[in-house]
């Protein structure tokens, strides 16, 4: 499962909140999240709690920076995010920023947005347990 036209997706949906009937570990007080475009930046986007304002996460779109990654959803994950279509699923990634221009992502937990239902789920991936922290390839000249 790939992403498809993401930025347009996101900016289509506008900022109704997308809702975690689970919530995200460590943020068990929020359970509603505004899916955020960083403009000028064609890799990160921000999910910022609608309950917390202060409390968010950088996401990425794995894809753009690790082609061959996939996700495969079960049918009981696909039910619970009421997904229909493939094209109205988004894949994000977890982003930690461990200095300036160090950076990891969680390839092993993606969170799965279903963008039409405003649905949204973090997944655990056994078989990539060892892919938690992947580094994140930070160009010279980039300016963080």
């Amino acid at each position: 499962m790939k992403n498809l036209a993401v930025k347009e997706q996101v900016e289509k949906s506008g900022l109704r909140p997308v809702v975690f009937k689970k919530a995200l570990p460590g943020l068990e007080n929020s359970k509603r999240f505004i899916l955020h475009l960083l403009e000028g930046n064609p890799f990160f986007y921000f999910l910022q709690s609608a309950d917390e304002q202060e409390v968010g996460l950088i996401l990425l779109d794995p894809f753009l920076l690790f082609p061959d990654y996939s996700v495969e959803l079960s049918t009981a994950e696909r039910d619970e995010l009421e997904i229909d279509k493939r094209e109205e699923v988004l894949v994000f990634t977890t982003v930690t920023v461990l200095e300036r221009k160090r950076m990891t992502t969680n390839l092993a937990a993606p969170i799965i947005i279903n963008i039409n239902k405003r649905l949204g789920k973090q997944i655990i991936i056994p078989e990539r347990v060892e892919e938690m922290r992947t580094p994140l390839p930070v160009h010279e000249n980039v300016n963080l």
